[in-house]
Formats: structure tokens, sequence, C-alpha cells
């Protein structure tokens, strides 16, 4: 803009001198005034031929009043004025190539850091599913090494166990039996901590989220909505029981349901977490008084309510739009 600024300034100045240059009367000011406008006026239009047509006005007056006013050596300010009406419409054509080369560099810059942030969207996807897959491997590995642990070890433990209970049992010599039950002892002791390691190694393995997802998939022909917080390690007994209430309330909605959308939304918080299953299915009047008096026609809302109370927590079942399935499950195992 500034560019374009003075080089209308420019043209103007010289106009102004050849209209002046009989000497300054007032109709020579008027003149110059309306020029000097007509040229910086023409910046504001938005239009290309407005502004070339406001552009080409002040040369025109020029011409116009230096030929009433029958200048001497008239050719030549004509010819000055050509020359000026050129220098403007070539400088002002260069200004404007300027500005639209100008603008495809910034769309071209603007295009780069879009397609270098996408780039960038694209890798961080990349480097979520190696680490979904190496943490899927990781898991299956895990699983396996329980599977050969308590398949070898703990089978040969156990054949230990039982062989040194015979010997024990018919063992007559008291002076070996403080020592065989020490060495009863610390093969009971050698069995319960390879279930407990064997029993970590499988709990780990459990990946809520994934469980989540396959359950879901179940849902053909429903359009599923879901809010999980999964940021955080839950407690095995935790995860086993969100995936069981579930599972029977994905059962439930995909035999007698008649609607087309499921939300499922689990929240936690420092000591407990919420779960919910909603469908947008519609209930007739007698299954809405069974589900009010508890009345359940199968065993799938019994199996619900028994999870829930198997963990210390509680289910509820909500009729006011479609079904909800609610269950509070705290993450401390306090079964009453």
């Amino acid at each position: 803009m500034l560019y374009d600024i003075i080089i209308r300034l420019l043209s103007a100045a010289g106009l102004t001198i050849i209209i002046n240059a009989n000497g300054i009367t007032t109709a020579s000011v008027v003149v110059s005034i309306c020029v000097f406008l007509f040229m910086e006026i023409s910046i504001i239009v938005n239009t290309k031929l407005s502004y070339r047509l406001l552009t080409l006005i002040p040369f025109v007056i020029t011409v116009i009043y230096i030929s009433l006013e029958a200048l001497s050596n008239l050719p030549v300010y004509i010819f000055a004025i050509l020359i000026m009406a050129g220098f403007t419409g070539i400088s002002l054509h260069l200004y404007e190539r300027m500005m639209i080369y100008n603008k495809q560099l910034h769309r071209t810059r603007d295009d780069s850091i879009e397609l270098e942030e996408a780039l960038k969207n694209k890798n961080r996807a990349l480097l979520l599913e190696q680490d979904q897959q190496v943490h899927l491997a990781t898991l299956a590995e895990r699983n396996r090494i329980a599977r050969d642990i308590h398949d070898n070890v703990g089978h040969l433990l156990s054949r230990a166990i039982l062989l040194l209970g015979a010997i024990s049992t018919v063992n007559t010599d008291e002076k070996i039996a403080p020592q065989l039950k020490m060495l009863s002892d610390t093969l009971d002791e050698s069995m319960e901590k390879m279930r407990s390691s064997v029993h970590d190694l499988h709990d780990d393995s459990i990946d809520l989220e994934k469980n989540i997802t396959d359950i879901l998939n179940e849902l053909k022909g429903f359009t599923v909505n879901t809010e999980l917080d999964l940021d955080e390690v839950l407690p095995t007994e935790l995860k086993l029981t969100i995936i069981g209430i579930l599972k029977e309330a994905t059962t439930n909605i995909v035999k007698h349901s008649n609607g087309n959308s499921v939300a499922v939304i689990l929240h936690k918080n420092n000591s407990f977490c919420t779960l919910s299953i909603t469908d947008n299915g519609t209930l007739t009047a007698d299954q809405k008084a069974n589900i009010s008096n508890e009345g359940y026609d199968g065993i799938g809302l019994t199996n619900i309510k028994n999870r829930a109370k198997s963990l210390g927590g509680e289910a509820y079942f909500y009729i006011n739009d479609g079904f909800t399935v609610f269950a509070r499950l705290p993450f401390n195992n306090k079964r009453g």
C-alpha cells in the first residue's frame, strides 16, 4: 500500500507542476486539488475497473486543462503527461504483480505450514499406533509367560508337593520329620508365590480399552458414543467388573433394544468410578413395571447387580429416556 501511495503522489506532483506551469491561478489550484483527490481516492476502491478509471481521470483532466489554457509548447506538455501516464501505469502494474506474487508466497507458506502440521499429526498417530502395537505385544508375551509358568513350573511344583506328602505319610523316622515339614512348607510357599506372580502377570495383561472396544463392536446397527477415562491403571477386580457389566448390558441391548444409538460413559473419581450404558430404545408398560419392581425376566440385569455388589458397589436401572444401566464401583474391594 505504501508503494502505491508514493507512486500516486509522484504522479500527482508531476501533473500539478504541469497544470501550474503558466502561473498559479485559482483555476490551476482547483484543478490541481481535483487531480490530487482523484489520484488518491482511487486507492480505496475495490474493483479493478474503477481503480484504473479513477487513475486515468487526473491525466485526462490535466490534458483538457492545458488544452483550454492554450499553453505554449503544448505538445511538449502533452508528451510529458503521456510519459508520466506510462510511468504510473507501468509502476502500478508492477506493484499489482508484486502483490499477487506476495499473496501467492503467503498462500504457499500457509499451505506449507498446514502440510507440516498434518505431517506432524500423522507422525503422532503413527507413534501412538506403534506404542499400542508394542503394548499389545507386551501383553501377549506376559500372557504366554504366565501360561508357561503355570503349565510347566506349576505342574512340577504340584507333583513335588504330592510326592513329598506321600513320603511324609509313609515316613517312620522321627528325626527327618521336621526336615520334611520344612521342605513341605517351602514348597507350599513357592507354589503360593508362583501363583501370585502368574496372577499379577495375567492381571497386568488385561487391556481394558481393547476389551471395551471389542464388546462395543458387537453393537451392529447402533451409533455408539463413548466418553471413557482410561488414563490411569485400574485395579484388576475393577477392570473385570467393568468388562462383565458392559458385556451383560451390551448383550441385553442386542437382544431387546429397538433403538439405534448407545452411549457409554466411564468416569473416575478419587475412590470410585461410575459406568453408564444408555440406549434409546422404548420399553412397554409391563417392562417398565417389572424393572421398577425388580421383577426381571432374564438373568442379565440380576448379574449386573451381583457383579457390582461383589465389588462393594451398586447398580441401578433407569427407564426415563430409553434404558440406562448405571453402576457405581469403588476402587477398593469391600465386599458386603
